[in-house]
């Protein structure tokens, strides 16, 4: 075969230009390019997903401020800075009374037992001012009883207070701002017993006060649960 056919098989022509042939070094060379051009783009695509995941939320409607409970507390017990968050959630998703900042939460007890993930309200606690969540009527009147924990009180509870001697009841329908258990006699005197701390209107305390003074020697106040207790409103 003449060395001109041979080789003329072998070359491109385009435009009437000469073009290199298309061999196996060029081949790869163009998938190399191929290759470093995907990864530039896969790059760039992961620096806008981070920066639009770190970029913070508009002030405009996308949400609101949350407090939110990251650990489970039981009632009774204080609120640390490792049991909640701040999470921003859409209207639509949290209660109108949640609270929004940890310096509303913060030291702050649980009026009933708070979940992992459940948002934050004034009804489900209790703190520094006992009667945070409260009526503005309400006054907090510590009264001795019979042992609280052998019924199940906790704070949060809706109770009856009763007699032990006459039966009588001395206050309906209450809410436990906190139990304390009774405290073991020492050689120096006799212990405290045990004892709920509870919220009154001016009519219940008086009530509770004159039933606390009727009682005799050995008598006392028992609490009673109500049916369907729950958290205070």
């Amino acid at each position: 075969m003449p060395a001109g056919t041979r080789w003329g098989s072998r070359w491109r022509r385009g435009r009437g230009h000469a073009a290199w042939p298309d061999g196996p070094r060029r081949r790869r060379a163009r998938r190399a390019r191929w290759r470093r051009w995907a990864a530039a783009g896969l790059a760039a695509l992961a620096v806008l997903v981070t920066v639009g995941a770190l970029r913070p939320a508009p002030a405009g409607g996308a949400g609101v401020p949350t407090v939110v409970m990251v650990r489970d507390v039981a009632a009774g017990e204080p609120i640390g800075a490792d049991d909640v968050t701040v999470s921003v959630r859409p209207d639509g998703q949290r209660p109108v009374s949640a609270l929004t900042t940890l310096d509303a939460v913060l030291g702050r007890s649980a009026a009933a037992p708070l979940t992992t993930r459940e948002v934050v309200t004034p009804e489900r606690l209790v703190g520094g001012d006992l009667l945070a969540g409260q009526p503005d009527d309400r006054v907090a009147l510590g009264v001795p009883v019979l042992d609280a924990a052998s019924v199940g009180v906790r704070a949060g509870d809706h109770v009856d207070l009763y007699a032990t001697g006459s039966g009588t009841r001395a206050a309906a329908d209450v809410v436990v701002l906190a139990v304390h258990d009774a405290e073991e006699s020492t050689g120096l005197g006799t212990g405290a017993p045990a004892r709920v701390t509870l919220a009154l209107d001016p009519a219940q305390a008086a009530d509770v006060a004159r039933g606390l003074s009727a009682l005799e020697a050995g008598q006392s106040l028992v609490v009673a649960i109500r049916h369907g207790s729950g958290p205070a409103q």
